[in-house]
């Protein structure tokens, strides 16, 4: 669908530094990436709704970075076809009501794009 939700990502509550993984989603999304030079990635971080809005966007786009990061470091995708974003608590998958929402909810995303 152009898009993914990766969901096997572990950062410590508040944190932006990305576990040490390994992450199988991270590997299957380098591989697919090598697999189509054509394609680039935007990573769009996403927090629960704690806290407030412009907090959350920095801490988001901060773990998407991370992510660019592991994929640059460790598994050799280009800078150029990666692209870090953070929305915050701005686009939800659950309520934030209860915590099985909010964990829904602190997630980062892959969407595919093309690069130019």
């Amino acid at each position: 669908a152009g898009r993914a939700v990766l969901e096997d990502l572990v950062f410590a509550t508040g944190a932006a530094a990305l576990g040490e993984g390994p992450f199988a989603s991270l590997d299957a999304l380098a591989a697919y990436m090598r697999d189509r030079p054509e394609l680039g990635v935007v990573l769009v971080g996403h927090t629960d709704a704690e806290g407030s809005l412009d907090a959350n966007i920095a801490l988001s786009q901060r773990r998407a970075a991370a992510v660019a990061a592991r994929l640059i470091e460790a598994h050799g995708v280009a800078e150029g076809r990666l692209r870090a974003e953070g929305v915050g608590y701005l686009v939800p998958l659950a309520s934030n009501a209860t915590p099985d929402g909010r964990e829904a909810n602190r997630r980062v995303e892959a969407i595919l794009t093309h690069t130019e």
